[in-house]
Formats: structure tokens, C-alpha cells, sequence
């Protein structure tokens, strides 16, 4: 009978988004680190189809946690256009990126990110950001903000990667804001990001709807208590965190890359 199969699917997809929000929230992160795992463990799907139906989840997911960050009062709203700043730089670069998955030999430039990610872990463990510090507009923010969201959704589209996991610690290193600004602004990045993402994978036929919403709508209201969590938690306690989930994705990355070149 179909509801004794999709019923345990609608139930796995709903307790992986609400674990997944509230990680996402937290960390001001897509998720996809958590999800695509996951989805691959419980509910048997490929890595394409994990990848899609995460990115369909992200659409809610993003802009629930965003508001929720900009309605806290812990990030102001006039930063929310250095968000969109950034998704230029993003909604434009992830179709190169998915091209140059097609195309280039990933292995070097999977293993260039991994060191990155393990030098702003280092770097995030022993610099605490000032939570009144947030972005100001000049001409060189600007257009290091599109240059940034560039490479965010440049390595996004190349290593199935979220941006998140990259713009969080750039921001809070190279521009010394509030990890919960950073964490909002990253947010807002990925609404458009996924939209564009998720209108081209529609486009082939490969979006699973049903999937995405199932885990889309648990994962955006989990958000918003990972977004309270965030707001509350001291940002000495908040920095270790942060960087723990940069070296677990270190090391999510350095298995895949591993088993990249076994195959080849």
C-alpha cells in the first residue's frame, strides 16, 4: 500500500529538516552538510537527488531564519541589502561552477578549499567577533561583498559545497562583524542563490517537490529556534562551535575528495 511507504518517508524527512534547521539557523548556514548526508543515509537517496532536495529546502529555510535573525533586533535591518549584495556575486557564478564540476578535474581545487576552511576554523577559534560591529557602506565593501558572493557561489555550484559555510567565517575574519550579523547576512545570500538553483533543476525535471517540501517546511520553522539558540548563546561558546562544524566539514570533504581519487 503507497501510505505504508510514504508515510516512514514523510516521517524521516521531517525529523532530518528539524534537525537540520536548527543547525542551520544556529550557524546561519544552508544546511546542506548535514542534510545531504543524511537524505543518503535514511532515505536511500543518490547524491544528486539529496543535493536538489536540500537546495529546494533551503528556499523557506533561509528566509524564515533571516527574518527571524532580523526580527530578533540582534541584526539590523539596514544590513539586509549587503545580504543581496552578495547574491549578485552568487546567483551569477553557481552556473559556472556546476560547468566547471563538468569539466575540470576538481581534485586540486577541492583540496584548496579544504585547507581554506581549516585555516578560518583556526582563525574563527581565536578571534571573537564585537556583536555591536556590522557592516558600513563604502565603494570597497561593496565590491568586495559581489567579489565574495562570487566565490561563494562559485565553490557552491564546483563542490556542492553551501556558500554559508565559506561567507560566515569571511566576515567575521575579514570584516570583523558580529557572528549574527554575518550568520543573517549569509542567509539572505542563499534565498536568491536557491531560488536561481532550484528553477534550473526544475528546468531538467529533477526536482522530487514533494521531498523538498516535506523537508523544506519542518527545517524553516526548526530554524527559528536555532536562530533564538544563536541569539542567546555567548559568542565564546559560539566561535567554538562554529568552528567545530568547519573542521567537520573539513572532514566530510576530505573523505569525499579521498574517495574522488580512489575512483579515478
Amino acid at each position: 500500500m503507497p501510505t505504508e511507504t510514504v508515510a516512514p518517508r514523510v516521517i524521516a524527512y521531517t525529523a532530518i529538516g528539524l534537525i537540520a534547521g536548527v543547525f542551520a539557523g544556529f550557524f546561519g548556514v544552508g544546511g546542506g552538510i548535514i542534510i545531504v548526508p543524511l537524505l543518503i543515509l535514511v532515505v536511500q537517496a543518490d547524491q544528486r537527488q539529496a543535493s536538489v532536495t536540500s537546495l529546494v529546502a533551503i528556499i523557506p529555510t533561509s528566509l524564515v531564519a533571516a527574518s527571524s535573525f532580523l526580527f530578533s533586533g540582534s541584526v539590523p535591518w539596514d544590513q539586509t541589502a549587503f545580504g543581496l549584495i552578495i547574491a549578485i556575486g552568487s546567483t551569477i557564478t553557481a552556473p559556472l561552477g556546476a560547468w566547471a564540476l563538468r569539466t575540470w578535474n576538481t581534485i586540486t581545487v577541492r583540496w584548496i578549499f579544504i585547507t581554506i576552511l581549516l585555516i578560518a576554523a583556526i582563525q574563527v577559534l581565536y578571534q571573537l567577533p564585537d556583536r555591536n560591529s556590522h557592516l558600513e557602506w563604502s565603494t570597497a565593501t561593496v565590491l568586495v561583498l559581489i567579489a565574495s558572493g562570487a566565490a561563494m557561489g562559485f565553490v557552491a555550484g564546483l563542490l556542492g559545497v553551501g556558500g554559508g559555510l565559506l561567507i560566515v567565517p569571511l566576515l567575521v575574519i575579514g570584516f570583523g562583524v558580529s557572528d549574527l550579523t554575518a550568520k543573517a547576512l549569509s542567509l539572505i545570500a542563499m534565498f536568491p542563490a536557491a531560488i536561481s538553483g532550484t528553477i534550473g533543476s526544475a528546468r531538467a525535471g529533477a526536482v522530487n517537490w514533494k521531498a523538498g517540501i516535506s523537508l523544506g517546511i519542518p527545517m524553516a520553522i526548526a530554524s527559528t529556534l536555532g536562530v533564538w539558540l544563536a541569539t542567546i548563546t555567548p559568542v565564546e561558546w559560539a566561535n567554538p562551535l562554529l568552528a567545530a562544524v568547519l573542521i567537520y566539514a573539513v572532514t566530510q570533504l576530505t573523505l569525499r575528495t579521498i574517495k574522488s581519487m580512489r575512483k579515478s
